[in-house]
Protein backbone atom coordinates (compact mmCIF):
# COMPACT_ATOMS: atom_id res chain seq x y z
CA UNK A 1 0.00 0.00 0.00
CA UNK A 2 1.41 3.04 -1.15
CA UNK A 3 1.93 6.14 1.40
CA UNK A 4 -0.31 9.43 0.54
CA UNK A 5 2.93 11.67 0.04
CA UNK A 6 4.37 8.89 -2.30
CA UNK A 7 0.77 8.89 -4.02
CA UNK A 8 1.20 13.05 -5.21
CA UNK A 9 3.56 12.14 -7.41
CA UNK A 10 1.28 10.23 -9.93
CA UNK A 11 1.14 6.73 -10.43
CA UNK A 12 4.10 4.33 -10.29
CA UNK A 13 5.92 3.89 -13.18
CA UNK A 14 7.59 0.40 -12.66
CA UNK A 15 11.13 1.65 -14.03
CA UNK A 16 12.76 2.59 -11.04
CA UNK A 17 15.46 0.84 -10.38
CA UNK A 18 15.82 -0.62 -14.04
CA UNK A 19 15.72 2.99 -15.06
CA UNK A 20 18.94 3.85 -12.73
CA UNK A 21 20.56 0.88 -14.13
CA UNK A 22 19.78 1.79 -17.98
CA UNK A 23 21.21 5.91 -16.68
CA UNK A 24 24.30 4.17 -15.53
CA UNK A 25 25.05 1.60 -18.32
CA UNK A 26 24.82 5.09 -20.47
CA UNK A 27 21.76 3.49 -22.03
CA UNK A 28 19.95 7.33 -22.30
CA UNK A 29 20.34 8.78 -25.94
CA UNK A 30 18.98 11.32 -27.36
CA UNK A 31 15.54 11.30 -29.41
CA UNK A 32 16.05 12.31 -33.24
CA UNK A 33 14.73 16.25 -32.85
CA UNK A 34 18.16 16.12 -30.00
CA UNK A 35 20.47 14.15 -32.56
CA UNK A 36 20.32 15.88 -35.44
CA UNK A 37 21.11 19.40 -33.74
CA UNK A 38 24.91 18.89 -33.91
CA UNK A 39 25.73 22.22 -31.64
CA UNK A 40 23.62 20.97 -29.07
CA UNK A 41 26.42 17.82 -28.85
CA UNK A 42 28.10 19.15 -25.97
CA UNK A 43 25.22 19.64 -24.02
CA UNK A 44 23.58 16.64 -24.51
CA UNK A 45 27.23 14.77 -23.38
CA UNK A 46 27.08 17.46 -20.40
CA UNK A 47 23.06 16.21 -19.58
CA UNK A 48 24.08 12.38 -19.66
CA UNK A 49 26.91 13.01 -17.18
CA UNK A 50 24.52 14.56 -15.34
CA UNK A 51 21.51 12.26 -15.13
CA UNK A 52 24.56 9.11 -14.26
CA UNK A 53 25.95 11.67 -11.35
CA UNK A 54 22.26 11.72 -10.19
CA UNK A 55 21.86 8.16 -10.16
CA UNK A 56 24.83 7.32 -8.27
CA UNK A 57 23.79 9.43 -5.80
CA UNK A 58 20.48 7.86 -5.79
CA UNK A 59 21.96 4.70 -5.41
CA UNK A 60 24.35 5.48 -2.34
CA UNK A 61 20.69 7.24 -0.82
CA UNK A 62 19.41 3.59 -1.41
CA UNK A 63 22.07 1.55 0.13
CA UNK A 64 21.62 3.58 3.06
CA UNK A 65 18.18 3.45 3.50
CA UNK A 66 18.79 -0.26 3.11
CA UNK A 67 21.23 -0.55 5.71
CA UNK A 68 18.81 1.40 8.13
CA UNK A 69 15.72 -0.82 6.93
CA UNK A 70 18.05 -3.64 8.32
CA UNK A 71 19.01 -2.69 11.21
CA UNK A 72 15.44 -1.63 11.66
CA UNK A 73 14.13 -4.72 11.06
CA UNK A 74 16.40 -7.04 13.39
CA UNK A 75 14.83 -8.94 16.16
CA UNK A 76 17.18 -7.40 18.12
CA UNK A 77 18.74 -3.98 17.90
CA UNK A 78 21.24 -2.11 20.15
CA UNK A 79 22.29 1.20 20.30
CA UNK A 80 25.72 0.63 18.50
CA UNK A 81 23.51 -0.41 15.28
CA UNK A 82 21.56 2.80 15.35
CA UNK A 83 24.64 4.86 16.54
CA UNK A 84 26.48 3.48 13.07
CA UNK A 85 24.26 4.30 10.98
CA UNK A 86 24.10 8.20 12.81
CA UNK A 87 28.00 7.92 11.96
CA UNK A 88 27.40 7.08 8.38
CA UNK A 89 28.97 10.23 6.67
CA UNK A 90 28.52 8.53 3.22
CA UNK A 91 24.34 9.48 3.01
CA UNK A 92 24.80 13.20 3.60
CA UNK A 93 27.82 13.16 0.72
CA UNK A 94 25.26 11.76 -1.08
CA UNK A 95 22.81 14.07 -0.40
CA UNK A 96 24.81 16.83 -1.57
CA UNK A 97 26.20 14.80 -4.29
CA UNK A 98 22.66 14.45 -5.69
CA UNK A 99 21.65 18.48 -4.92
CA UNK A 100 24.59 19.18 -7.39
CA UNK A 101 23.99 17.05 -9.63
CA UNK A 102 20.42 17.97 -10.30
CA UNK A 103 21.35 21.54 -9.81
CA UNK A 104 23.70 20.76 -12.88
CA UNK A 105 21.29 18.43 -14.71
CA UNK A 106 18.47 21.43 -14.78
CA UNK A 107 20.80 24.11 -15.67
CA UNK A 108 21.66 21.67 -18.62
CA UNK A 109 18.27 21.30 -19.80
CA UNK A 110 17.24 24.69 -19.16
CA UNK A 111 20.77 25.41 -21.81
CA UNK A 112 19.07 23.28 -24.21
CA UNK A 113 15.87 24.71 -23.78
CA UNK A 114 17.20 28.36 -24.23
CA UNK A 115 18.73 26.84 -27.49
CA UNK A 116 15.58 25.58 -29.06
CA UNK A 117 13.58 28.44 -27.58
CA UNK A 118 16.07 30.59 -29.43
CA UNK A 119 16.33 28.77 -32.99
CA UNK A 120 12.19 28.65 -32.74
CA UNK A 121 12.54 31.96 -32.52
CA UNK A 122 14.76 33.02 -35.11
CA UNK A 123 12.80 30.25 -37.55
CA UNK A 124 9.48 32.23 -36.42
CA UNK A 125 11.08 35.67 -37.35
CA UNK A 126 12.73 34.98 -40.86
CA UNK A 127 9.63 33.28 -42.77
Amino acid sequence: MRRQSDREHGERTGTGRRARDRILAGNTRPGPALRERYELQNLILFLGDDLRESAIAVGGIEAFLLDAQKVLEQASISSGDLKALLLDSRVEERIDLLCDALSSLRRSIGLIHDALQEDMCYKAATK
